[in-house]
């Protein structure tokens, strides 16, 4: 629930500078960015509070590797916030292929597979520095990760695509133009 807060946060402080820019965003815009934001600092903090906050979370299955998944899934955090955030024009201009989408894809896989690590802290019954809500909170964290995979998915445009979208919208002016 603290990454929902925080990639609000990211959402609104996006929404709100973009419009005293007047260089509105549109909400999925907005929604990226603060996806994205929230992923470079998640990413950032698996660095920082790695051997406290994170490693603890790791299943005993991959203990033995543990310090490589956190720091792995730090890296990872970091390039798809990164990618989150660079403007699409970006990518056009230099011919290369969107990483928007890219980024939002692997982002909601990523996502997926943290559940492993959420429902890991639940069953032990542990806490996390930094998380330290007791462990209801750590019950309860699985139930958000569909919001946030389809979060990921929504604001790079790849669930509901785009294109069906607006061509369903264009489908029924056109037929609304045409009764007139």
């Amino acid at each position: 629930m603290s990454f929902l807060l925080l990639i609000c946060m990211g959402a609104g402080i996006a929404w709100v500078v973009s419009n005293l820019l007047k260089r509105r965003l549109d909400f999925r815009s907005s929604l990226r960015w603060g996806m994205g934001l929230g992923f470079l600092f998640t990413g950032v903090d698996h660095f920082v509070n790695a051997s406290t906050r994170y490693v603890p979370m790791i299943p005993d299955a991959l203990a033995e590797h543990a310090f490589a998944w956190v720091y792995l899934t730090g890296v990872a955090e970091l390039a798809g916030g990164l990618a989150l955030l660079i403007p699409a024009e970006f990518y056009r201009r230099l011919a290369l292929p969107n990483l928007q989408k890219q980024a939002g894809l692997w982002l909601a896989v990523m996502l997926f597979f943290v559940v492993a690590a959420n429902i890991n802290v639940a069953l032990k019954g542990q806490t996390v520095q930094g998380l330290e809500f007791g462990a209801w909170y750590f019950w309860i964290r699985p139930l958000f990760q569909p919001f946030f995979i389809i979060w990921a998915l929504y604001c790079v445009g790849v669930w509901p695509k785009r294109r069906q979208a607006a061509a369903i919208k264009q489908s029924t002016q056109s037929a609304k133009s045409i009764d007139v």
